[in-house]
Order: structure tokens, then sequence, then C-alpha cells
């Protein structure tokens, strides 16, 4: 019984030191166009790591794991690819996917002038 509870925690040490890690691929963004669907993004892409809406941009992100991940923002409007754009994240530890829009993350300004023409103003 001794040497079971031994191997239990011995080998739940060892899970807890696993790292995770996103190896999404980057470079295939080359293949990708302003003005392409979302659904020919998604082909040559895949599944992003983290998807939002802000008014009425999509917003996707993929991202690469590595001594400093690497992000991609991608943008779309009605569907539509408007822009992307390519960050580093801060020094973390540990999947990328948890690091969305850290470190040198901008929303690029053909984006912003879109989120800023959408957002209504306040009454007087």
């Amino acid at each position: 019984m001794k040497k079971l509870i031994l191997l239990l925690m011995v080998s739940s040490l060892f899970m807890g030191c696993s790292i995770m890690y996103t190896t999404q691929n980057l470079s295939k963004s080359s293949k990708v166009r302003k003005g392409m669907p979302t659904d020919e993004v998604l082909k040559i892409m895949g599944e992003p790591v983290m998807s939002e809406l802000d008014r009425n941009v999509e917003e996707w992100h993929y991202c690469r794991t590595g001594s400093r991940d690497r992000f991609l923002a991608m943008f779309f409007v009605d569907s539509r690819l408007i822009a992307k754009k390519f960050y580093l994240g801060k020094d973390e530890n540990g999947d990328c996917s948890l690091f969305v829009k850290t470190g040198d993350y901008i929303v690029p300004p053909e984006v912003q002038a879109i989120l800023d023409k959408n957002t209504p103003s306040l009454p007087k």
C-alpha cells in the first residue's frame, strides 16, 4: 500500500511539471490575403486559439509557443479579412494560448478606425 501511495505521489509530481504548448504554423498566413472570407482563412490556417467579436469586428488569434511566444491576430468585418498583425507575447512560461493580446499587441490603425466609427456616442 505504501508503494502505491508513493507511486501516485511521484507520478502526480511529473504530471504537474509537464508544460503544454501550441505549435500552430504561422507561416501559412503568407497565403492569406485581405478580402478573403473567413471560411477560406479557416481552410488555410485552421482553428484559432481564440476568437472574439467587438462591435462588428471579429478578431482571431493564432500562436506558437517558444522561448518568446509568437502570435498572429486576424481581423474580419462582414466575414472578410481586413487586416492581419504579428506580435510577440510577454516572456511567460506555458502555453501561448493563455497569453493572447499580451506583449507588443496593438490593434492596427485601420481596425481601430472601424471600431471608433461604430462606437455609439453618449448623449449630451
